[in-house]
């Protein structure tokens, strides 16, 4: 009877472990999906890692001032099956991006649609 019993919270505990991470991974609900908005700027870093890619970027506001802006990005294997790889874009690189902004205005955003040296490459496959 203490083996059943032991399993039996030990696979509770799984359960929980499981679903607690897949609730905290697929975050998007921090995104207006109401809305796009474009920006443009300059990659400064391209970090092509798992859960998600991201793309770090300098924009002039209307003030002329440099802003830092991170792009979420979807997962490796749907980026991969859209076109995309490790060197697809690099430091340096002038980007336009359609996108989803932060609800709460923060420089961080959901990468929709992206032209890099004339090609435009979005974030799914699909999409």
């Amino acid at each position: 009877m203490k083996t059943n019993w032991f399993t039996g919270f030990a696979l509770a505990g799984v359960f929980f472990a499981a679903a607690a991470s897949l609730f905290a991974h697929h975050a998007e609900v921090v995104y207006d999906h109401t809305r796009t908005i474009e920006l443009k700027g300059t990659v400064t870093d391209f970090r092509w890692t798992n859960p998600h890619a991201a793309i770090h970027f300098n924009v002039k506001n209307d003030k002329g001032e440099t802003e830092e802006w991170i792009a979420e990005m979807g997962p490796l294997g749907g980026l991969v099956r859209g076109g995309w790889n490790k060197a697809t874009i690099k430091a340096g690189d002038e980007v336009e991006m359609e996108s989803y902004p932060h609800k709460d205005g923060l420089h961080r955003i959901r990468f929709v649609r992206l032209v890099v040296n004339g090609k435009v490459l979005r974030d799914r496959d699909g999409d």
